[in-house]
């Protein structure tokens, strides 16, 4: 941290409000779980306790590779040309630019090797609750926030584009649920838990659509918007990961380094 900017009252609000915004997000997975019990669709507990588990971990792998993300960032802050302030309409601005960087990144990792092989740890969950958007690749999230460099070329502050990242992943969560339908007025324009099942259906050719994270402007702007056509098979293609996580975690990686890796018989 910079010196002076632990003690900002904008690096406090970030620590206060985290916990807050966490405490919050978990309350709504409870009151999930409730409600499917209601609806004869309980979660397994021990897909939550994966879900719970998988998450644990990534906190503690981006703690500790959370100095190098943070001078990395403040590091490239000093060679920008112009320093926004913090007024609403920077805010604004900045959280429009980190959907639109989220949007790109996120349409890499599903169409390059190396991307999805990071990736899918996410869509290896065959049904929908909200702790699934907790399940993460872990070295995906250690690397995730480098693709935000840009932002602080372009004078946002370091810590506000973190806050940002984390405001606009925690839109997400409430997209990762099969007991709310569709909502024809709000899924045209913003994320919805009909357009993220789509995202996370079996089938690669549904899946490799909506990658907005708040907007769908941008699935619309570059023709990657596919509207929910019904229920849709969920999880990975090939064979069903269980609930081991390091199966989850490192199967696609392990495949896309055997793809990549040169046969044992070349040059012979």
């Amino acid at each position: 941290m910079a010196s002076g900017e632990g003690a900002s009252p904008l690096y406090a609000w970030f620590n206060t409000h985290g916990l807050i915004i966490a405490a919050g997000l978990i309350g709504f997975a409870f009151l999930e779980s409730v409600a499917r019990l209601f609806l004869s669709r309980p979660v397994l507990h021990r897909t939550v306790a994966l879900n719970l588990g998988m998450w644990m971990v990534e906190l503690l792998l981006r703690t500790g590779t959370g100095a190098l993300r943070w001078g990395a960032f403040v590091a490239l802050a000093a060679f920008a040309p112009v320093t926004w302030s913090l007024r609403a309409p920077t805010w604004l601005l900045l959280y429009v630019l980190v959907d639109l960087f989220y949007y790109t990144r996120h349409r890499l990792l599903h169409t390059t090797a190396v991307g999805w092989a990071l990736h899918a740890p996410h869509h290896a969950s065959v049904d929908l609750s909200l702790t699934s958007s907790l399940r993460l690749g872990w070295v995906q999230r250690t690397i995730d926030d480098f693709f935000y460099l840009p932002l602080v070329l372009l004078g946002f502050p370091p810590l506000a584009v973190f806050i940002v990242i984390e405001l606009n992943h925690a839109s997400q969560f409430w997209c990762h649920t099969e007991i709310i339908g569709r909502l024809p007025l709000l899924d045209a324009l913003i994320n919805t838990p009909s357009n993220h099942r789509v995202h996370h259906a079996q089938d690669r050719a549904w899946a490799d659509s909506n990658y907005g994270s708040t907007l769908m402007l941008w699935d619309r702007l570059f023709r990657t918007y596919r509207a929910e056509p019904g229920p849709l098979p969920l999880g990975w293609s090939t064979p069903y990961a269980g609930c081991n996580p390091f199966i989850i975690q490192f199967r696609a990686m392990r495949e896309w380094w055997s793809a990549k890796a040169p046969s044992s018989n070349a040059g012979k």
